[in-house]
């Protein structure tokens, strides 16, 4: 009887041991060389199987399965790539005032629409098939309709806008860095409906929406990442990540979020699988000044923009950041 119990006890532990004990280890496997030139967010067009990286004067295209290199030119000026779905068209919100439609499939500008102040993150929403821009400056987003290629709606939002996630049921959800918090937006109504508070976030950049967790994860540049109920706003964790984060990669398939922290030169890793039991489950040295990237979700590789920062720390273009060394642009890959 003793021995059945105690069998029964490690059983039952075993068994409630949290999804994350068993994670997978991540390391650095390749490392692309790209053109130079300046970054921001990147894509993944999961019909093609590509990666979509956008540049100063391009975007940059890796295939994933060959990892042929490749350019689009029209792809210029842009803060990112954003593949639209069924077509050959993407978004490229631009910090002049403009958003830029593109067919890939022939590498022309199919129009220029105007945004607010300095265009910046977007996501698609599958329900309205409209594309949403949050203009970072002007505090209102702008509605996109790509096949159209009209602009159908904005939206008054408030505060600085930084990234925005889509739940893929009606609700676009975006970081307001200023206040801080993050506002909810109805696709239908096109009006804001909630807004989430981030307690104790300051610099909140990039924001990820787990699909089967029902959860928002906010990076914050004060050295922390905020989890929240995408349906209540309720905080169910606060985490401690590195410095200088500006992406938050989610994997619906390993339920894991990434976050790129380029002001340490570290990936953070965070499992999201059991929302009683999300926690850190990783740290990866990359590159200083490496923050953004995104993901092949069937492979589970995840494709990093990197580049060595000037050593004697000589201010960027415009002042912002530091200088880069040329010739040291990559893409760093990293896989389980």
């Amino acid at each position: 009887m003793k021995t059945l119990s105690l069998v029964g006890l490690l059983l039952s532990a075993a068994l409630t041991v949290p999804a994350f004990a068993a994670e997978p280890a991540y390391k650095i496997v390749d490392r692309i060389k790209v053109p130079d030139g300046g970054f921001d967010y990147a894509t993944f067009d999961a019909a093609r199987s590509r990666i979509l990286m956008a540049r100063g004067d391009f975007t940059t295209v890796i295939d994933t399965k060959t990892g042929k290199l490749s350019q689009l030119s029209s792809g210029a000026l842009g803060h990112m790539a954003l593949p639209i779905p069924g077509t050959t068209l993407i978004v490229l919100p631009q910090r002049r005032g403009t958003i830029r439609i593109v067919d890939t499939a022939t590498d022309m500008v199919l129009g220029e629409l105007p945004g607010g102040k300095n265009p910046d993150g977007a996501t698609y929403d599958p329900v309205t098939k409209y594309v949403f821009v949050m203009n970072r400056e002007s505090a209102e987003a702008t509605v996109i309709d790509p096949i159209a290629r009209k602009a159908v709606a904005t939206i008054p939002v408030g505060g600085t806008l930084e990234f925005p996630a889509s739940d893929g049921a009606g609700k676009i959800f975006v970081n307001v860095t200023s206040v801080p918090e993050i506002a909810v937006i109805d696709v239908k109504t096109k009006t804001v409906t909630a807004r989430y508070k981030l307690d104790g976030c300051r610099g909140a950049s990039g924001l990820a929406y787990a699909t089967k967790s029902k959860l928002l994860i906010s990076s914050c540049g004060n050295g922390m990442a905020k989890v929240l109920q995408a349906d209540t706003g309720k905080e169910i964790a606060s985490l401690p990540i590195a410095r200088g984060p500006d992406a938050v990669i989610y994997d619906p398939v390993r339920q894991l979020a990434f976050i790129p922290c380029g002001g340490d030169g570290v990936l953070e890793i965070i499992s999201v699988a059991d929302p009683a039991h999300v926690a850190s489950v990783g740290h990866i040295q990359t590159e200083p000044g490496s923050r953004t990237g995104t993901l092949d979700p069937q492979s589970g590789r995840l494709y990093l923009m990197a580049s060595k920062p000037d050593p004697a720390g000589t201010p960027g273009p415009g002042g912002r950041g530091i200088a880069r060394v040329p010739g040291t642009y990559e893409v760093l890959v990293i896989a389980p």
